[in-house]
Parts: C-alpha cells; sequence; structure tokens
C-alpha cells in the first residue's frame, strides 16, 4: 500500500494531520494542505483555543508517473481536535505556545487483484500529536515569522503489529488508523499580514522514526500549505496550495523500495466567515498532480473557538 498523511496544524492554532501515499506504511506526518487559510507564521493573544477540523478526501485512486490506476481506491475521513495554549510568555523575543492533538480517523480502502478484490474499513485514533513549543516573531513591516516541532507518539488505536483492536484484524490491516512508530516534523512559518492580507507559507519537514515490526523506513517528507486570502468585514476569500515532496526512498530491512518517491500538488479556494468570537473556514483543493501516492480532490471545514485567558 503505502502510507498516508496526518497531522494537524494550525498556525493561528497548530499542527498536524492526514493524507494517503502509497508503499508499506499506511500513514504520513502531515496532512495535506490542512494550514491553507491560516496566518502561518503568527501566534492569537494569549489563551486557551479548540480547533476543530474536519477533513475529507472522498475519492482517491492511486496514482503512478500521472497515470491513475483506478484498481486502488481511498476514502478518508478525519476529524482533528486540537488544543492550542497561547502562553503570553516571552522565549527569545518570540511569542511561547504549545499545543496537543488527537486526530480520529475512518478509512475505506478496496484493492483490486487478480485474485479478487480486498477491502477494509476502521474507524480508530491516529497518534498523538504533540507539539512541545511554538515560537513567533512579529518583525517589521507586518511580517511575522514562527517555528515549531511536533511530535507524533506511537499510540494509535489499530496499527500493522497490533490489529487485534476494533474487530476484524483482516480488515483492519487494511486499513489501521495509525503508524506504528514515532515521528518528528520541525516547522517553519512565515506571513506578510497587512491591511486584511494574508500572504503566507507553512513549510514542514517530517522526519519517521523505523517501524520495527515491518522494518520498514519511510523517507523523509517535505512538505508546504501557502495561502492568499483577503479579509473584508467579517469574510474571508482566497486561494490556497498544497505541495509535498518525498527527499529519499523508502527502505526494507535497508533495502531501498523502487517507485516509493513521493509528490503531489493541490490548489483551490478558501472561504471565511468571523462569527465574533467563533470563526469558521472551508477549504477545497484540487489535485493537480499526484505521483506514487493515492491522489484526488480534498475538503476541509475547520472551526476555531477562543476559550479565554484564566491565566490573566
Amino acid at each position: 500500500m503505502k502510507k498516508f498523511i496526518l497531522a494537524l496544524c494550525v498556525s493561528m492554532a497548530v499542527v498536524m494531520m492526514v493524507t494517503p501515499v502509497f508503499a508499506m506504511e499506511l500513514w504520513d506526518p502531515h496532512l495535506r494542505g490542512v494550514d491553507e487559510g491560516l496566518a502561518a507564521g503568527a501566534l492569537p493573544p494569549p489563551g486557551f483555543y479548540f480547533i476543530n477540523t474536519f477533513y475529507m478526501m472522498p475519492g482517491l485512486n492511486s496514482w503512478s508517473a500521472g497515470v491513475v490506476n483506478k484498481d486502488a481506491k481511498l476514502f478518508v475521513f478525519v476529524e482533528s481536535p486540537v488544543l492550542l495554549w497561547a502562553t503570553g510568555m516571552k522565549f527569545l523575543g518570540a511569542d511561547y505556545a504549545m499545543a496537543i492533538a488527537q486526530p480520529i480517523v475512518y478509512t475505506n480502502l478496496q484493492v483490486v487483484t487478480p485474485l479478487g478484490t480486498l477491502a477494509g474499513n476502521n474507524w480508530g485514533t491516529f497518534n498523538t500529536l504533540l507539539v512541545p513549543y511554538i515560537l513567533s516573531w512579529k518583525l517589521p513591516c507586518d511580517w511575522h515569522i514562527k517555528t515549531a516541532l511536533t511530535v507524533g507518539l506511537n499510540d494509535g488505536s489499530s496499527n500493522l503489529s497490533n490489529t487485534s483492536l476494533g474487530g476484524n484484524p483482516a480488515k483492519i490491516f487494511m486499513a489501521p488508523s495509525a503508524n506504528d512508530y514515532y515521528d518528528f516534523i520541525p516547522e517553519v512559518g512565515i506571513s506578510w499580514l497587512h491591511n486584511g492580507w494574508n500572504i503566507s507559507a507553512d513549510l514542514f519537514f517530517a522526519i519517521p522514526l523505523k517501524d520495527y515490526y515491518t522494518n520498514y523506513q519511510s523517507g523523509n517528507q517535505f512538505s508546504g500549505d501557502y495561502t492568499i486570502t483577503k479579509t473584508i468585514g467579517k469574510w474571508t476569500f482566497g486561494l490556497g496550495a498544497a505541495s509535498y515532496y518525498q527527499v529519499n526512498s523508502d527502505t526494507l530491512m535497508g533495502v531501498k523500495v523502487p517507485n516509493s518517491q513521493t509528490q503531489m500538488y493541490t490548489v483551490g479556494p478558501i472561504i471565511g466567515y468571523n462569527f465574533g468570537p467563533v470563526s469558521m473556514q472551508f477549504v477545497y483543493n484540487f489535485a493537480v498532480s499526484s505521483d506514487n501516492q493515492f491522489g484526488g480532490d480534498w475538503c476541509l471545514l475547520r472551526m476555531v473557538v477562543p476559550l479565554g485567558n484564566p491565566c490573566k
């Protein structure tokens, strides 16, 4: 099969969520485009924030070298609740925040083979995502820059080495809800926020550790989420895009896996409304190209709820 990519990030909030690819692992560390529409370099005012993202990829097909293979089909739904704490403290001159996310995942995978159709579907929890630090600096001329680190724990409800959870082991083997490894994702975000404009880029470099159950090592991945929006009154309109590129091949027992370097590009509209204090955004991306992974359109609905600042 191949990896997926999970990670939710909310720059006004945080990081990390899910997307599909293609080798031994089902999931990858960063959800494609999940930060589109956000101010990648900035943090919100001090306080606690609840961010809930509903993310759906309704009809993904396996792609290789630009050719769609309709014998492998995937449906993905992710709900990713995040709790962000903008502490109000400073470190190295930057605003300091931290966050935690616990995505919940549904997958439905079908693969047509000469011996028949293999199918699996599963609900479960993904690996818990800890963000121990988010540092954001405000620069001259309305520029903002941010750095963060996300750590993915090996604690999901089902993976390839633990197929007894959730019912039918064969069903879960086809569509586990989590990875059987830890990963680290350093992040850099930059934003220009001026007169209602948000021009942002959020860049991630995912470093998966080895899966010792399968002896499989996924390659490192570079991802980017990009935003150009304009806010007029309570409405926000604009365009978002996402890119994903795997910089080195996967390995199985130390041997390179052929056709395991993946890439993907998507682009689409963003619309948002600020209900005061709750704000919502809808993002839809059209698939531009994919290689060696599942590709297709995706959409998300994001809700940001300020919870106040009891630490005042």
